[in-house]
C-alpha cells in the first residue's frame, strides 16, 4: 500500500519495502558500531569472525577457507589476511601438500586479541539486545535464519553489498 505524504513523496508501506528498509537501517547501525569499535582499537566484526573461524579450525587454513559467508571471494579474503598480517595477528606459511599455495596461521598475539575482542563484542551484544524477551530472541533468530537460507538458495556467489563492514 502506498501512502501519500506530500505533493512529491510516496511511502511504499509493503512488507517487502519495510523489511528491506529495516535490514538496511540495521546494517547501517552495525557499520557505525563497527567503525566505533575500530576507532577504539578493538577488532572489527569481520576481523573477529576471521580470527575466530581460524582459531576454531584448530590448524592453518588455505585462503579459500575464508572465501564465503563474510568474505564473498578470494580477493576479499586475501585483503583481510593482508591487514591482519600487517597487525601481526596472522601469517602465511607454505602449504606442505601444495607448493603453489599458502596457509594462514594465527600468531600468539592473534589468539590473545581474538579472545579479548570476542569477550568485548559478546558483552556489547548482550547489552544491546538485553531488552528482548526470550521469545523475541528465538523468533528473531528463526526469522533471520530463514531469510538467510532463502538468500543463499537464490544466489551462489553474491558480493557482500550494503552490509559490507
Amino acid at each position: 500500500m502506498k501512502q501519500f505524504v506530500s505533493d512529491a513523496e510516496w511511502i511504499d508501506d509493503t512488507f517487502e519495502n519495510r523489511f528491506f528498509t529495516l535490514l538496511t537501517r540495521i546494517c547501517r547501525q552495525l557499520a557505525q558500531r563497527a567503525e566505533q569499535i575500530k576507532a577504539s582499537g578493538m577488532l572489527s566484526p569481520p576481523q573477529l569472525w576471521f580470527l575466530k573461524r581460524l582459531y576454531d579450525a584448530g590448524a592453518p587454513q588455505p585462503i579459500s577457507f575464508f572465501a564465503d559467508s563474510v568474505f564473498s571471494n578470494l580477493s576479499n579474503a586475501s585483503q583481510m589476511i593482508d591487514r591482519l598480517e600487517a597487525e601481526g595477528l596472522v601469517y602465511r606459511i607454505n602449504n606442505p601438500r601444495d607448493r603453489r599455495s599458502k596457509l594462514v596461521e594465527l600468531t600468539d598475539e592473534g589468539v590473545q586479541r581474538m579472545k579479548q575482542a570476542y569477550e568485548r563484542h559478546h558483552l556489547l551484544a548482550q547489552e544491546l539486545l538485553e531488552p528482548l524477551s526470550e521469545e523475541e530472541r528465538r523468533a528473531a533468530l528463526a526469522t533471520l535464519e530463514r531469510v538467510l537460507s532463502l538468500f543463499e538458495n537464490e544466489t551462489d556467489d553474491a558480493d557482500a553489498g550494503p552490509c559490507d563492514f
